[in-house]
């Protein structure tokens, strides 16, 4: 069956500023290796994986998988036919940051992450996007980017579970932003519609959506203690022009080409080193 709802597939989360995600380097320095090249340099606990990996005490794949998954959906990775992992011109603009990132100067890398981000779609060639059903119409970083401006730079998860995370196209996102207004107005959540992600890990489903949103929470940063994600200052005109640009909703021949087309988007200048 189709999905007419946003899919809580993803596993992990993306960060790039603060405690940056351990699987991070380790990808983005593999272009060309297989997958278990990759999997041999992800850090674990060896007690952790001697449970999970079948008594093996080596990695489970799952590891690979998922994290795979998340910085394939951010433009900076993917599977060539050879079934090697290749690194995009995003992946290795973002690796050359990896040891000089600030939340101060995060703003430069992030400008054009933005613009990668801004023309991802639910529905593509990759195995996790396929599941959509073709009337999705999503841009999924530019929905939830536009719900949080229209709502004062700010959204919560419980709003994008019951609200964005239903959209389908950008008339569901114009009346989903109207009922989370009312809903904020009133104080009143029962407006809102049911939750789309459930269960005990809701959360855990919840977040890596915005940690890709974010893109690692350099846009804006991790709530923490807070009700709601919010968008800083020095992030506010690069979200907004990103979710200005204006992409048409195209089918693509395979992952690579996908992704690679995120790359562009990004409009990185020429490394001339």
């Amino acid at each position: 069956m189709s999905l007419t709802t946003w899919s809580g597939s993803l596993h992990q989360t993306f960060r790039l500023i603060g405690a940056r995600s351990r699987s991070l380097v380790p990808f983005l320095s593999s272009n060309g290796k297989t997958a278990s090249e990759v999997l041999s340099a992800l850090p674990y606990d060896s007690a952790r994986a001697a449970a999970s990996g079948g008594g093996t005490g080596g990695p489970d794949a799952k590891r690979y998988r998922d994290a795979r998954q998340v910085y394939q959906t951010a433009g900076l990775v993917y599977e060539g036919d050879d079934s090697r992992l290749r690194v995009t011109q995003l992946g290795l603009a973002t690796l050359r940051w990896t040891e000089i990132i600030t939340q101060s100067n995060s703003v430069i890398l992030g400008r054009h992450a933005a613009y990668a981000l801004s023309a991802c779609q639910l529905r593509t060639p990759a195995v996790s996007g396929s599941r959509y059903d073709e009337n999705m119409i999503v841009f999924p970083f530019q929905f939830i980017w536009k719900a949080m401006l229209a709502l004062n730079g700010k959204i919560a998860s419980d709003e994008l579970n019951r609200e964005i995370f239903r959209t389908r196209n950008e008339g569901d996102l114009a009346e989903s932003i109207q009922r989370i207004a009312t809903a904020r107005q009133t104080g009143d959540p029962s407006s809102l519609g049911d939750e789309v992600i459930t269960g005990e890990r809701k959360n855990d489903r919840i977040i890596p959506w915005l940690s890709l949103a974010s893109f690692g929470w350099t846009l804006f940063p991790d709530k923490g203690g807070d009700s709601f994600y919010s968008i800083p200052h020095n992030a506010l005109g690069i979200i907004r022009e990103a979710s200005r640009i204006k992409h048409k909703h195209r089918e693509f021949d395979s992952v690579s080409e996908y992704v690679e087309y995120l790359s562009s988007c990004a409009c990185l200048p020429k490394d001339l080193r």
